[in-house]
């Protein structure tokens, strides 16, 4: 078996510098004062819990979910609720590995052919049997064009027909092979519901008045609309390794930075994740919990719109890169927590032939910061006094401190950058509607590919078989690595194929990464066996948490 790249981090801790941001008048720079506080840092889990625990409160940053109905759960706070109480065919572990779940076996009797043996003896929480007939159901909903899942596109386009094929036997054929499907099964996208449950509660299915049925170890409680969602253990899941230790888990909606953190540190809170950036310092100082980084996919970055200007002229992207301070912006405004990266694919993704991965990741360039070369590209392509309008939210402190760095650095190469702050709402509209991208050249974006451990997802989005390329960018040499790679099931050959086409990436910026994240936990000393990776968005993170 190959050593992991989570295994290589695990042993290294993360000392958290001493973080104040000067003001605009130039580039921020990271004091050279540093605490002696070590993170734990590239982790897929917390050390186990060994004992109950009556109830654990739990705080989702990101606000109330969108709805429990898994084909819709396409944002953090819906899957970060599901996770604990649906499942699907296939689990992705808390390392990113892949394993049989609600399937005890996969069977491939040809190229466009997968044979599902159904586990037996499983329950769904209201003592009902789960049948091939509910998994034909819950995966065909991604193909009912008037139901409007959120994964069927694209997660679904090669599958012809999935059928009960028998009382055991839940039969997939493909129009093509489909080297992503299995891992998407892992996700929001593979759930597995009761049918007759889905079909009594109609539209109500996955709001507060209509609930879930599921098969997950935490069985829905209830649903109070802007305050909480409550989950109780189930007593009779059929995996013993994930029977859990808490009686009683609820999750809450708040988001405000401050309350979070004053409510982490007085223990009103047990624990979160994406713990606020302002909080690092005094978090991974807390005497009463424990801040840790798992493993993960996420990148921030600035993206082209389609808008035709400035950003379609590659020495415009090439300046931008040299002008962004990465170091600055890893070590200052993530306090550390952050990797400066010119590619999106960080090890969390690396879910196959991670060696291969790290190789291709060893022999990229290395983030240059340089303004004066930035400064002779801009005056030696005529681009001095450019103007560009880049988009960003108005409530996040990560997009607001680059500003400030990339703007002052800008402003000396003789680029005209102009930031406009947009609320949350209207801002995550610039994702879905090219009408409200017009107005801009590029807008900030934090993004992790799906969260699964294959470079594909987040490559694709720069490439037309996305609905997210929305810089309209079509390179031939990235758009092929990703089509092939799409439709090979060998996973050296895939990584071959993608690792050429990250290459390209690299070289041609459709995107300009900024920095690669890691995924912030915390936890109060009372508990602990939490998922510290970013597989918490689909695996059932909360199953071992206990007391240490």
């Amino acid at each position: 078996m190959k050593r992991s790249r989570a295994a290589r981090l695990a042993v290294a801790g993360l000392v958290v510098p001493a973080l104040f941001l000067t003001g605009c008048s130039g580039a921020p720079r990271p004091n050279s004062a540093e605490s002696a506080v070590d993170i734990p840092r590239g982790l897929a889990t917390t050390p186990a819990g060994q004992g109950e625990v009556d109830t654990v409160k739990w705080n989702i940053e990101t606000g109330e979910p969108t709805s429990l109905d898994w084909i819709y759960a396409y944002d953090d706070s819906s899957n970060l609720a599901l996770a604990n109480m649906c499942e699907g065919l296939i689990r992705q572990n808390e390392d990113l590995s892949l394993s049989p779940a609600l399937a005890e076996k996969i069977d491939h009797p040809d190229a466009l052919t997968t044979v599902f043996t159904l586990r037996q003896g499983v329950t769904f929480w209201d003592g009902t049997p789960l049948t091939t007939d509910d998994v034909a159901f819950s995966l065909n909903r991604h193909l009912e064009v008037d139901a409007g899942s959120y994964w069927g596109v694209p997660f679904y386009d090669n599958v012809e027909s999935i059928t009960a094929s028998s009382a055991t036997d839940v039969t997939v054929r493909f129009s093509q092979p489909d080297s992503l499907f299995e891992r998407m099964l892992g996700t929001a996208a593979g759930v597995i519901g009761s049918k007759a449950f889905v079909e009594t509660q109609g539209e109500a299915y996955g709001t507060a008045q209509g609930g879930i049925m599921c098969t997950g170890p935490f069985a829905f409680d209830s649903w109070r609309s802007g305050t909480s969602i409550a989950m109780t253990k189930n007593e009779k899941y059929w995996d013993p390794e994930l029977v859990p230790l808490v009686k009683q888990l609820t999750l809450s909606f708040v988001t405000d930075e401050t309350t979070i953190t004053n409510s982490l540190v007085s223990g009103d809170l047990d624990g979160t994740y994406a713990t606020p950036l302002s909080a690092t310092e005094t978090l991974a100082k807390s005497t009463t919990g424990t801040l840790s980084l798992g493993i993960s996919q996420d990148w921030m970055a600035i993206r082209p719109t389609e808008k035709i200007g400035p950003m379609q002229n590659l020495a415009v992207r090439q300046a931008l890169s040299l002008l962004l301070d990465r170091d600055t912006i890893a070590k200052t405004v993530f306090r550390g927590t952050a990797t400066a990266s010119l590619t999106p694919i960080q090890p969390g993704a690396w879910g196959y032939e991670t060696d291969a991965w790290q190789a291709a990741f060893d022999a990229l360039p290395a983030p240059v910061f340089d303004v004066a070369a930035a400064t002779k590209l801009i005056a030696d392509n005529d681009l001095t006094g450019t103007s560009l309008t880049i988009a960003m939210p108005a409530d996040s402190e990560a997009e607001a401190k680059t500003a400030e760095i990339l703007g002052a650095a800008a402003k000396q190469a003789g680029l005209d950058l102009t930031f406009t702050t947009m609320p949350t709402t209207s801002f995550t509209e610039l994702y879905f509607d090219e009408a409200a991208r017009a107005g801009f050249d590029a807008f900030f974006v934090q993004e992790y590919g799906a969260g699964v451990g294959d470079p594909v997802v987040s490559m694709s989005e720069f490439t037309p078989l996305s609905a997210y390329n929305y810089g309209a960018y079509d390179d031939p040499v990235l758009t092929d690595s990703v089509r092939q790679a799409l439709s090979t099931t060998d996973d050296a050959a895939r990584a071959e194929l993608l690792i050429n086409g990250q290459k390209r990436l690299v070289e041609d910026l459709p995107l300009i990464t900024i920095v690669t994240p890691e995924h912030r936990v915390y936890m109060n000393d009372r508990i602990t066996g939490a998922t510290a990776s970013r597989a918490a968005l689909y695996y059932p993170w909360a199953a071992n948490i206990g007391t240490p």
